[in-house]
């Protein structure tokens, strides 16, 4: 689905920007690299930093004027923080959510994802080629991406709402299934054998003296009461207690707690 959206760059400057952003195509899923104008001279740096999608690089057409890029394209996109008067201006989440929404309904329609140039962007007469206008939500501060996160940002909100909707979608990992059920909770028997051992384990070490185990129990049966023990967890805090006795046993003597 996603491989009928298509990424066009328009007078990238800097390799760099150009090779992370065929990354991004192949890491999203999306159909391809379109360059426009482009400025950039050192095809090394695009290289290095599209590594693992340098056939997206390679093969990405390159194009002296925007109609040409887009040509076959039913649906141009243009990505822009400036709002245009009397335009539909949308986030780029809404927008991914509609775009797919309407892709399951019916063939995807072929799509250009237009970005502009790293200093400004792209032109009035670029955008009044595009029949969508998409913002990505920033900081006010500093409201304008690098290039290659734009079109990152960009993919990865057209491949969330297609994991979202289509549940066929192929994914790197299975979706998270259901924890196992628990076991039953732990009863009011099982939860005073607990406590009785905690008590003499507390003893043991020296943790609580007698004059003050009491309370000290007292205290740790509500914060087990909070949690909601299951009997399995109970079992495992007996047997933590248990072990705790029998290495007490070899403690030195000098070492030993004073219980009287």
């Amino acid at each position: 689905m996603l491989e009928h959206c298509r990424v066009v760059l328009v007078g990238a400057m800097y390799g760099g920007n150009v090779g992370a952003s065929a990354r991004a195509v192949k890491n999203t899923g999306l159909g391809g690299l379109r360059l426009v104008a482009a400025t950039y001279q050192d095809d090394n740096e695009a290289k290095k930093f599209s590594h693992g999608a340098e056939e997206v690089l390679e093969t990405a057409p390159r194009h002296e004027r925007l109609v040409d890029a887009i040509s076959d394209c039913t649906r141009v996109v243009g990505f822009t923080v400036r709002q245009r008067h009397r335009r539909t201006f949308c986030a780029v989440r809404d927008f991914a959510r509609d775009w797919v929404e309407a892709a399951l309904q019916q063939e995807p329609e072929p799509t250009a994802l237009l970005f502009g140039r790293e200093r400004d962007g792209l032109t009035n007469e670029e955008l009044d080629l595009c029949t969508d206008l998409v913002w990505i939500p920033s900081s006010p501060a500093h409201p304008s991406y690098n290039l290659a996160q734009a079109v990152l940002l960009a993919g990865y909100e057209l491949l969330a709402a297609r994991l979202e909707f289509d549940p066929e979608t192929p994914r790197l990992r299975p979706r998270r299934t259901k924890s196992p059920s628990p076991s039953p909770m732990a009863d009011a028997a099982e939860m005073d054998a607990l406590l009785a051992h905690l008590n003499a384990a507390f003893l043991s070490i020296g943790y609580a003296h007698p004059h003050t185990v009491e309370s000290m129990v007292r205290s740790w049966r509500e914060v087990f009461a909070r949690a909601g023990l299951h009997r399995r967890e109970a079992a495992m805090i007996r047997g933590l207690a248990q072990q705790v006795l029998w290495s007490a046993q070899y403690l030195p003597e000098e070492v030993r707690p004073e219980l009287d």
